[in-house]
């Protein structure tokens, strides 16, 4: 720690400016000094005020220009105002004199401000008439602090009223899109109703093509039975009569025409049993889907001249007898398809049964059609006749999948869940083929 010959002693500002400056009178130094505290008590003050963001604008205009007179060199002498736009703020008794110190200063394009300060009576000269240059400094000071303030409040107002117009926009928006999802939801309960009329119509004429093809089957069925029962058995009797007369006629003459009623009575046999066939097998509801398509298979190659390769495995399939129904139609359909449209010289049919289903298979080598046609919504008879296969499959929960490109052939393929039903063609070996 020094000693008090060296330690240094502290002076005051005055004293220590007057050391520094012995040549500059001390009660000017105290002057000067006097005059800057009020400068910066000024400066002070006006941060403070501006910090005051509760203030208006006059309210703030107000405040600082009384503080305009006691920063200046003769208070008693000084008067001021402020202009900021259409507002102005006065001191008390304030006129304008000769004697006038201004600073003007820019807040935005539209916004414009100044200080001015007078002094009221004739004072001594200085830097500025009877301004000091400090004075210069300082009112240039104010002028900068309140247009710093004042496009800080522009600012925040620009930001707060973009604020706000933002919030009115979205409510604005909100409302809007609350009406369209109001009105969208409206729409799609509308359309579910609709869809579910919809589902309801095609569930109904599901069930009633359904009914259709049974009626229409019984129908058939009867009137085969009838053909077998009545006028197939009539037309044996017909050929036991005829057998019978034959040896009671001696003339060449009759027997060659009973011989010849024979043959008539044969030909007529044969058409009403593939009549009664064709209206109805009664080998599907005796013997079973597989062997029916097989006696189908075998009735195409002779009438149509089409080779048509059937293979069954064999395996029990308890069907309904509308799935059986449904499924011997399709496959007659779908060979009738090869024949008078693809042009096909040979089918290969395939019947399985996997993972509690039955699957068959139509393969022809056709020339095939467009997948236009083969969606199952053409025009022309194929088409129809595609569509009506896929929605009674589909009434039955089965499905049928159709493959096909011109040149290619076609690729058919129904499936259909198996359910209680007679057990037919269990382990048949003879439907067995490689």
């Amino acid at each position: 720690m020094p000693s008090k010959s060296t330690r240094q002693r502290i002076l005051p500002p005055e004293q220590a400016i007057h050391a520094l400056h012995p040549q500059v009178p001390k009660n000017e130094v105290i002057h000067a000094l006097r005059e800057r505290v009020k400068e910066l008590t000024a400066l002070h003050s006006t941060v403070c005020i501006l910090q005051n963001y509760d203030l208006s604008t006059v309210e703030i205009l107000d405040r600082v220009v009384k503080l305009i007179p006691p920063a200046w060199q003769y208070p008693e002498n000084t008067a001021g105002r402020i202009l900021v736009g259409k507002h102005e703020s006065r001191t008390k008794g304030f006129r304008r004199t000769p004697w006038l110190q201004a600073c003007d200063f820019q807040v935005s394009p539209e916004l414009a401000g100044r200080i001015e300060v007078y002094y009221l009576r004739k004072s001594p000269p200085e830097a500025e008439g009877p301004f000091l240059a400090e004075e210069r400094n300082l009112i240039n000071s104010l002028a900068d602090m309140l247009r710093v303030y004042f496009e800080r409040k522009l600012a925040s107002k620009a930001l707060l009223d973009a604020h706000k117009d933002l919030e009115k926009r979205v409510k604005q928006r909100t409302a809007e899109l609350q009406k369209l999802n109001t009105a969208l939801k409206a729409e799609v309960r509308e359309r579910e109703l609709r869809q579910k009329e919809i589902l309801s119509y095609q569930e109904k004429l599901r069930g009633l093509s359904a009914e259709l093809i049974l009626t229409e089957e019984r129908e058939r069925r009867e009137i085969a039975t009838d053909l077998h029962d009545v006028i197939g058995q009539t037309l044996a009797m017909a050929k036991m009569k005829t057998g019978a007369l034959r040896g009671f006629c001696s003339a060449p003459e009759a027997a060659g025409g009973l011989k010849d009623l024979s043959s008539f009575i044969d030909e007529a046999i044969l058409a009403t049993r593939s009549l009664t066939f064709q209206l109805a097998s009664p080998i599907l509801y005796e013997l079973g889907l597989e062997s029916a398509l097989e006696r189908l298979a075998e009735d195409m190659r002779k009438r149509h001249g089409l080779r048509v390769d059937f293979s069954g495995d064999g395996r029990n399939k308890p069907l309904p007898t509308e799935t059986s129904v449904m499924i011997f139609k399709a496959v007659r359909e779908l060979l009738m398809n090869a024949v008078k449209h693809a042009k096909a010289s040979s089918v290969k049919v395939r019947v399985r049964r996997a993972a509690g289903k039955i699957a068959v298979t139509v393969r022809d080598n056709g020339r095939g059609f467009a997948a236009g046609a083969a969606s199952g919504y053409g025009t022309d008879r194929r088409g129809f006749g595609l569509f009506s296969i896929r929605e009674k499959v589909s009434h039955l929960g089965g499905a049928f999948r159709l493959s096909t490109r011109p040149g290619a052939g076609t690729l058919a393929v129904i499936t259909a869940p198996l359910g209680k039903g007679k057990n037919h063609g269990k382990e048949n070996p003879h439907l067995r083929r490689p």
